[in-house]
């Protein structure tokens, strides 16, 4: 064939690979993203986990630090897009792993004095893709840590509130 009726077939051989490395490319990115959120979102229920422990219960700022914010900022994360405080859920366990009822509660042996975990998860958070064509959300599985409790905001001598 002479390099006339060559010219087109160029065009459509490019078309063709370039259709599959840049599939590749944005594939690989998409993947990276992928992880990185997911090691973000990790980071940020231990983060959140630690700071609960420490803090006082009543204490707002948890979260808001959790979800790698200030202290004074309550919108959503600064680091990861779409995750705000509302996707976290911190509750407070006894020494058996059950839900203490009212932790916050100073007095009752079932309140303050029964708390012995600090639990923090994180539930239904949606990835979504950017691959063009393939807008697919992927909803990830939770994440949950729970460490001992530690001070939860308060001196051990005199009892008085300590703020994060």
């Amino acid at each position: 064939m002479n390099r006339k009726h060559m010219r087109g077939t160029y065009t459509v051989e490019f078309a063709f690979i370039g259709l599959l490395v840049f599939t590749l490319l944005f594939g690989v990115l998409e993947m990276g993203r992928l992880y990185f959120t997911v090691n973000a979102l990790n980071e940020a229920v231990r983060r959140g986990t630690r700071l609960a422990s420490v803090c006082n219960i009543s204490d707002p700022v948890v979260l808001r630090r959790a979800i790698f914010n200030a202290a004074t900022d309550a919108g959503t994360s600064q680091l990861i897009g779409n995750l705000a405080t509302t996707n976290l859920t911190l509750t407070y366990l006894d020494v058996n792993g059950a839900l203490v009822a009212n932790p916050a509660d100073l007095v009752s042996v079932n309140g303050f004095r029964a708390i012995r975990y600090v639990r923090l998860s994180l539930q239904n958070f949606v990835f979504n893709l950017f691959i063009p064509g393939f807008g697919v959300p992927i909803t990830l599985p939770e994440f949950r840590a729970t460490l001992p409790r530690e001070s939860l905001g308060r001196h051990s001598g005199s009892g008085e509130i300590t703020p994060c």
